[in-house]
């Protein structure tokens, strides 16, 4: 039997709920491609559908009671019954235009079917007529039924066995994670003509008034079908009811499994499913029973993921969860595209589900910030390095930063909101996001128990040392951070250099101050002379305390090079023209006496040689020769 070549137009004519006026041009195709009977006074099947359809109008517009049915008529359920039989043996799928003359005979006998029924007329030629077509018409629903879910299951099998010979293609390369996506992925992988096949039976299904057995079928293949796919990515292995007694460290791996398996629904799998109802049910009349598949497919697999993610949220807080937390939070928030078209209940189970994992994340952060307040170590960093407390806060804040995005939505609250409401918009705090101002918070808090912190060290100069350490390090951590340094915005940035500045000024008010004082010249002569006793004085001071400051300060630690350069840099600007000046002017006053080399120790350049000793952390050697 030759195809017809424009099939597709007449499978849009065959909706029996569609006018029957534009339909003639495909009526006499069929009648040219349907097989006669050998019976030149049967019509053929174009001719008796085409009766039918003149049936069914006239008694929509008759007002005489029907009582009997016309000649033309009578034999059409004997004649969708042989296409029944002979559909039996072929199946649908295999000649379109076969399928579309079955197809639109199952629609007129439904059609005539239902017509009658809402007449119930008393005529017993009538009832027996509508008697065979409805045993008919069972018998077509039956095989359309059968059909329905063969096709479903046939082409699950089908992709089932192509996964099948991939993974034995692919059995000499390295496993892969088992939620990795391929990128050309495509579920469900129903070829053209069975969607098309499906769309027909569906639609000729619903308007016989079997949508409910239609629909049970759909359901169950696709639920197999869903099933079998979780089951290939692990879904079956994650128990809710573990999630409470299993370590940390073997929960993040079910709750790495849990993303991926989300995130391949979100992408693949729902996505799918969707397509394929909208397709197969793609009417307009339809759009309620698609709703309702839908829903029901994806909603018995996503609750089961809010349950895992429910139970995930009622374990212990701890700052280590945070991070997990958050991407839970993501994956659920891309959920919600992917089942938007499902009905809203389960839509805003979602985002309660995820609602939660927000105010849990806001909360472990809380308990940084308690953490950093009620950090109450007595015991002083030595050298005055960075202290691990400052490590861990920055490291972590960082970390965090990569999820900015989704931190300033869980922080979004109303009174914060209200805040916003009450600034200025030419405020720099106006300008910071939710999450800038909880990051401002901690930073804060950091500030305030370094600053306690410094105080364990009884040297003033080494206090100041202790916070240009940690001061440089969080400096140097927020530039080096693109999203650090947005979110705390340039003028706090300002300040911390300006406080760096501070520390600085201290350290060398505190160290070097008194060793500047050593080269006053003021009271060095007397009567207009130099005092020798004042002058080897002034010398065995300035040596005394230039040794203790490069013993004791060879010792402290300024881990960042640039900082411990720049310092390096300052104090020889500082001390090295004052001692030059000094000794130049004082130094031939003690050679003219005895041991000389007892009050004139350092060259000028050996004390530029000693201050690059400062700071590296290892005990001083004074055994340096002068040159």
């Amino acid at each position: 039997m030759e195809k017809p070549e424009n099939h597709a137009m007449e499978s849009e004519t065959l909706d029996h709920h569609k006018s029957d006026d534009h339909s003639d041009e495909s009526e006499q195709q069929l009648a040219t491609e349907t097989p006669k009977s050998d019976s030149s006074s049967q019509l053929s099947l174009t001719q008796e559908m085409e009766a039918v359809d003149d049936f069914i109008q006239s008694l929509s517009s008759s007002t005489d009671p029907l009582k009997e049915i016309p000649p033309s008529v009578e034999p059409f359920p004997e004649t969708v019954d042989s296409l029944v039989s002979k559909m039996e043996s072929s199946g649908l799928g295999r000649d379109e235009a076969e399928d579309s003359a079955f197809i639109l005979a199952v629609n007129r006998i439904s059609k005539s079917v239902l017509t009658l029924r809402e007449l119930r007329l008393d005529s017993t030629p009538v009832s027996s007529w509508l008697n065979r077509a409805s045993s008919v018409q069972n018998r077509a629903a039956s095989l359309l039924d059968e059909e329905f879910r063969h096709l479903l299951d046939r082409s699950r099998e089908k992709n089932k066995n192509n996964k099948n010979a991939d993974l034995s293609s692919d059995s000499t390369q390295v496993e892969s994670d088992r939620c990795v996506l391929q990128e050309e992925e495509t579920f469900p992988d129903f070829p053209p003509e069975s969607i098309s096949t499906l769309k027909k039976i569906a639609g000729a299904m619903i308007s016989a008034g079997y949508e409910a057995e239609c629909c049970m079928s759909y359901e169950m293949s696709r639920r197999h079908a869903f099933k079998e796919e979780l089951s290939e990515v692990g879904f079956e292995g994650i128990n809710v009811e573990d999630v409470q007694r299993i370590p940390w460290e073997s929960l993040e791996g079910e709750i790495a499994s849990w993303i991926s398996i989300v995130r391949r629904c979100s992408t693949v799998l729902f996505p799918g499913e969707l397509s394929l109802c909208t397709a197969v049910f793609s009417s307009e009349d339809h759009a309620a029973t698609r709703k309702r598949l839908f829903t029901g497919l994806v909603s018995a697999v996503t609750i089961r993921f809010l349950d895992f993610s429910g139970a995930v949220v009622l374990t212990k807080r701890s700052s280590e969860k945070l991070f997990k937390f958050l991407d839970m939070y993501e994956t659920l928030r891309d959920l919600v595209p992917a089942v938007e078209q499902s009905d809203s209940d389960l839509i805003e189970e979602i985002k309660l589900a995820q609602t939660r994992l927000g105010e849990a994340a806001v909360t472990i952060f809380g308990e940084l910030e308690n953490s950093i307040k009620t950090d109450q170590g007595r015991t002083a960093v030595p050298s005055g390095a960075v202290h691990p407390l400052t490590r861990y806060t920055m490291n972590y804040l960082k970390y965090a930063c990569e999820y900015k995005d989704t931190l300033d939505q869980v922080f979004q609250t109303e009174p914060e909101q209200e805040t916003r409401r009450n600034q200025r918009e030419d405020d720099e705090e106006y300008k910071v996001s939710a999450f800038g101002r909880q990051m401002i918070k901690v930073m804060e808090h950091l500030d305030a128990n370094l600053e306690v912190k410094s105080r364990l060290y009884r040297d003033p100069a080494l206090r100041s040392i202790f916070l240009m350490n940690n001061g440089r390090y969080i400096l140097q951590k927020i530039k080096g951070s693109t999203e650090i340094r947005d979110l705390m915005g340039q003028a706090w940035t300002r300040k911390r250099s300006t406080e760096l500045r501070q520390y600085h000024k201290s350290y060398q008010r505190e160290t070097w101050g008194k060793v500047l004082q050593c080269m006053n010249q003021e009271g060095i002569q007397v009567n207009g002379k130099v005092s020798k006793p004042v002058l080897k004085e002034r010398f065995k001071v300035f040596n005394a305390m230039f040794d203790e400051i490069h013993k004791t300060q060879s010792t402290w630690i300024v881990s960042d090079e640039q900082m411990q350069s720049e310092l390096r840099v300052s104090i020889a600007a500082l001390v090295i023209p004052a001692y030059r000046s000094f000794f130049g002017r004082y130094k031939q006053h003690i050679d003219s006496g005895r041991h000389s080399d007892k009050y004139v120790k350092y060259q000028p350049e050996d004390i530029e040689t000693y201050i690059d000793d400062l700071f590296d952390g290892n005990p001083p050697s004074m055994a340096r020769k002068r040159t």
